[in-house]
């Protein structure tokens, strides 16, 4: 990002307010390439969902590189955050994978990872608003 940052005149005059259309368009394109690999998962529209997921992880790398920029940080300081930050949170939000008496040999129960779920975000909830 970096380098296209400096060498590419488009690039260099993006921020995230010109770039919000761009993540709207390839998410709505995301998705409509999801809708065609379910309705009919043939290799073309794997790699249509494999393009798609390309374009929208592009624009989380802009996205990330606008922040560091921003914060005079180096590149890719924002996407290791962004990537610690989801394995906390994958971690958090899935006791019942990831937590103590967790193992391949058993599988909770639907039920109990929905309910598990609604209990983590109710805290995380009442975590934020108390935080703001």
């Amino acid at each position: 990002m970096a380098t296209l940052r400096r060498r590419c005149p488009w690039s260099s005059r993006q921020d995230h307010g010109s770039l919000e259309r761009y993540a709207r368009e390839e998410t709505e394109e995301l998705i409509e390439a999801l809708e065609d690999y379910r309705a009919d998962a043939n290799p073309d529209h794997r790699a249509a969902v494999v393009e798609e997921l390309g374009d929208v992880f592009y624009q989380v790398l802009f996205h990330s590189a606008l922040l560091d920029e921003s914060a005079s940080a180096a590149y890719g300081h924002t996407l290791g955050m962004i990537i610690e930050g989801l394995e906390a949170k994958l971690i958090r939000r899935h006791p019942l994978a990831f937590g103590e008496g967790a193992s391949d040999e058993h599988m909770a129960s639907l039920e109990d990872v929905e309910a598990e779920y609604r209990r983590i975000k109710t805290e995380e909830k009442q975590q934020k608003d108390t935080n703001q």
